[in-house]
């Protein structure tokens, strides 16, 4: 079937000139800022190619986070290609065509972004994805796909796995860790802390200490609405203890009934990770907790890992009150926090060769 201009017909002119725009952009390595929430993730697709893309994506970007209520970790927002240039500049874009079926907007759009080479590639068979950051904006997590049909498409998504959403989820993270420390951070509390305790940690301008518990080795820091909380608790000696699931469950089962004192862990929501950081091995719980006198509640996040050379057990917390809102973007702005934490005097950038930090 021969795809139509844009000239054809006026319902493709402002595709005409989206694509030569960005293409001329492009062409002078020009590269605006993104625009659009933060969160938000907008997939480029015909009416035609839609049916067979979506489930296949949503399978990718549709997680969600527990809060207790489910809550998407992006808000996905499905546009047709005359929509190009109102979403071109967001900061997650993913322009998807179908080769079959064939279209007149999907197809020629996709061609124009991602180039005949690569249109030609994909066709012969090759791997229809192409992902780059800053494609076509600063700051920007840009997706192509340009496929024979949906088949090869779920072909190639199976055998990345989770490392396409990783990817959108990391770009997503740098940007919120630029809004965060626009204004500086709160190195006065990070000083002290690293002076009474041995550990330091990156922290946003209005935390302050909330509760200090040195007999239990437990700090607890906070800030006001939206309510965020961050703890650190640490076992001594704990080079005889043996690191799993369990004993780190039961630990935080402990910090939440006997050094909060004040909230539980629910039983349902609990997920575990076992992720490597710089050499390290680290457990990520996920869950969600409630008050124990109040209906009150919502997500929370803990790293938990073992620092030989203080030979202690370190589990690092943050916790969400936001009864009003959405959650997930608070917990992302946690780990944020949670990540830079380590028990040296250099930054955690100066070890990362060493794997001496978390991060």
């Amino acid at each position: 079937m021969r795809h139509m201009t844009p000239y054809h017909n006026t319902r493709f002119r402002p595709l005409a000139a989206a694509l030569t725009a960005a293409l001329l952009s492009m062409a002078c390595d020009y590269k605006p800022p993104v625009v659009g929430q933060a969160d938000v993730l907008v997939i480029i697709t015909s009416d035609e190619d839609r049916p067979l893309l979506e489930p296949l994506l949503m399978d990718i970007f549709g997680r969600t986070m527990a809060t207790p209520a489910p809550e998407p970790f992006f808000k996905v927002l499905m546009a047709p290609p005359e929509k190009f240039e109102r979403y071109r500049r967001y900061k997650s874009l993913i322009v998807a065509s179908l080769a079959n079926p064939a279209d007149s907007s999907g197809d020629l759009l996709a061609r124009r972004i991602l180039g005949p080479e690569r249109e030609l590639a994909a066709l012969a068979g090759g791997n229809p994805i192409f992902v780059a950051r800053d494609f076509m904006a600063r700051g920007q997590m840009f997706m192509g796909i340009l496929a024979l049909d949906a088949i090869q498409v779920q072909t190639e998504l199976e055998r990345l796995g989770s490392w396409v959403f990783d990817q959108f989820e990391e770009q997503l993270r740098v940007r919120q860790k630029v809004v965060m420390f626009r204004k500086g951070d709160n190195e006065d509390l990070s000083d002290s802390l690293a002076a009474e305790y041995g550990w330091r940690m990156r922290l946003e301008k209005d935390y302050l200490r909330i509760k200090d518990r040195p007999e239990v080795s437990f700090v607890w820091l906070g800030r006001g609405y939206p309510y965020r909380w961050l703890s650190v608790h640490w076992v001594e000696q704990a080079d005889t203890v043996r690191l799993s699931r369990a004993w780190a469950w039961q630990r935080m089962e402990h910090i939440a009934g006997k050094l909060f004192t004040v909230i539980t862990i629910d039983t349902l929501f609990r997920t575990t990770e076992l992720g490597i950081e710089n050499g390290r091995e680290i457990l990520i719980l996920r869950g969600v907790w409630a008050h124990a006198q109040q209906v009150a509640g919502g997500p929370f996040v803990t790293y938990v890992f073992r620092d030989r050379e203080q030979q202690r057990i370190y589990i690092v917390t943050g916790l969400v009150f936001h009864p009003a809102g959405s959650k997930v973007l608070l917990i992302k702005r946690q780990e944020i926090m949670m990540r830079t934490f380590h028990t040296f005097d250099e930054p955690p950038e100066a070890q990362a060769a060493s794997g001496r930090n978390l991060t």
